[in-house]
């Protein structure tokens, strides 16, 4: 069975790339037997037959509703769903300067509703596959309980939720995301139940924004990331958008963070052995780091996350805590 966001996307570039209307009906019609529930390619399916009678299709700017939804929305989700950039395993994203060893990263850029599932290649954060994803309807930087936002940061998958704590909104299942962590809670963020989960049996995915501040897939989704989970340590990073480098572009970059901190750190105080970072995150922009680090030697090693923030061409460590 082929993955619905993965059909739309086709369908899109078989009407717009390569003008070929009846490969995207075909691709349309499979997905309206394999995802009967899936708003979307319904209403794509739907509206290529009104065009092909000589109808007029939806656009933007109408505002009558079809089948339950505006236009506007739906026409909006498919612009989103079509947003990802090629040939993503030959890039790099900023973001993520280096890989944790032992963990996947799951990268989600909330400008375009896109989780990025990431694998480290020899310290390299090297993209697998990705998921559209639902954020809050407000979007993200939450604040406090019930703002209708999802976190900004770095996060951690720390269970999965009992499926028998889990009501039918939540679908195949659900992940629980350390929210808040450790620099959440020194900036007083609050809130609490912040899940990675699926979706209604009755729905395939939710809207681009429609959460109440959890990240929400579609089921299909949902059990393949929980299968991961079970195998490895996801971390979970949540970015505003995220900006995909040239490999070679990124290494400069990820070089250039990599001696600027190490220099500060031969500058100060040597009072405990530090080795090379374990990951090294960019999650807002190229001023603002956090870090894994290592401190200590062998079994005695003990790992802090540290936040980094550059003022001019100074680095200045802000906070740290254990992870």
């Amino acid at each position: 069975m082929a993955n619905g966001d993965t059909t739309v996307r086709q369908a899109t570039q078989e009407l717009v790339r390569n003008g070929n209307l009846d490969k995207a009906m075909d691709l349309l019609n499979k997905s309206e037997v394999e995802h009967p529930n899936f708003r979307l390619a319904t209403f794509m399916r739907a509206e290529l037959l009104t065009a092909l009678t000589g109808g007029a299709i939806a656009n933007k700017s109408k505002s009558e509703v079809r089948d339950g939804e505006a236009p506007q929305n739906l026409l909006s989700e498919l612009q989103l769903r079509n947003a990802v950039i090629p040939n993503l395993a030959e890039l790099r994203p900023a973001q993520i300067l280096k890989m944790p060893k032992n963990a996947d990263v799951i990268l989600v850029d909330a400008s375009i509703s896109r989780a990025y599932l990431l694998r480290n290649k020899d310290g390299d954060p090297v993209w697998e596959k990705d998921y559209f994803v639902t954020i809050g309807k407000l979007g993200v930087g939450k604040q406090k309980e019930g703002d209708l936002k999802s976190p900004l940061g770095v996060y951690s998958v720390t269970m999965q939720i009992p499926k028998q704590q889990l009501r039918s909104i939540f679908g195949a299942g659900a992940l629980e995301l350390s929210f808040p962590n450790a620099l959440d809670k020194k900036l007083d963020i609050s809130g609490s139940g912040i899940w990675l989960h699926g979706v209604p049996k009755d729905t395939y995915s939710r809207a681009p924004k429609a959460s109440d501040g959890c990240l929400a897939f579609a089921n299909d989704d949902v059990r393949e990331i929980i299968e991961l989970a079970s195998k490895r340590q996801i971390n979970v990073t949540v970015v505003p958008s995220v900006q995909w480098l040239k490999k070679a572009d990124w290494s400069a970059r990820a070089n250039k963070v990599t001696n600027e901190i190490a220099g500060f750190r031969a500058a100060g105080p040597k009072s405990k052995i530090i080795g090379p970072p374990e990951a090294i995150y960019a999650p807002e922009s190229t001023s603002t780091l956090v870090i894994d680090q290592p401190i200590g030697q062998g079994d005695s090693s003990v790992i802090y996350r540290e936040y980094w923030d550059k003022n001019g061409n100074s680095w200045n460590l802000k906070f740290k805590s254990r992870t």
